[in-house]
């Protein structure tokens, strides 16, 4: 692949993180407030994949600070630590257990992950008791992590599909 077409592809993907997050933002909450699919985490999971660490990290932080212009300082102070650690434990996973462990399972836990790291920095930047609200956050990000695992899981196993068909094409030019 050229640098030229990867530098193109991860700006797609990061387009499609902040266009993603913008019109989940639009969406009313789910069942527990401030919760979210993370529909923008499908793409940052497929850059992680396809491409890295180094550029997963590159889509984050873009997707975060473009998404600060849209909600606001708070929104770097809770999403930036939060999308870090979450994205270091999906690498670890997707780096060294590749064949252990399911993208599905591995967006699971970096959902459930995210909401907590979340939730302690508001406790910290509140001083507020919020270890009660824990168990609803991580049910709420292991179900929404499954619902974005699965859409992964599709668009991978579609590119797979596409890339040996292209092969064929060559095979029989």
């Amino acid at each position: 692949m050229t640098k030229s077409k990867k530098v193109a592809i991860i700006a797609l993907l990061t387009a499609l993180s902040l266009i993603s997050f913008i019109l989940e933002s639009l969406l009313p909450p789910l069942f527990i407030p401030g919760a979210k699919i993370g529909l923008a985490n499908i793409f940052t999971m497929l850059c992680l994949i396809w491409f890295g660490l180094p550029e997963a990290l590159i889509t984050l932080a873009a997707k975060i600070l473009l998404a600060a212009v849209f909600g606001g300082f708070s929104q770097v102070l809770y999403s930036a630590p939060a999308g870090l650690i979450s994205l270091l434990v999906a690498f670890v996973f997707v780096r060294f257990l590749p064949d252990k462990i399911s993208i599905c399972a591995v967006c699971a836990l970096s959902a459930v992950i995210h909401n907590l790291t979340q939730l302690a920095v508001f406790g910290m930047v509140t001083q507020a008791s919020v270890i009660y609200y824990a168990p609803y956050l991580a049910i709420a990000g292991a179900l929404a992590g499954t619902i974005t695992g699965l859409a992964a899981f599709f668009v991978l196993k579609r590119r797979e599909h596409i890339q040996k068909l292209n092969e064929k094409d060559v095979e029989n030019a």
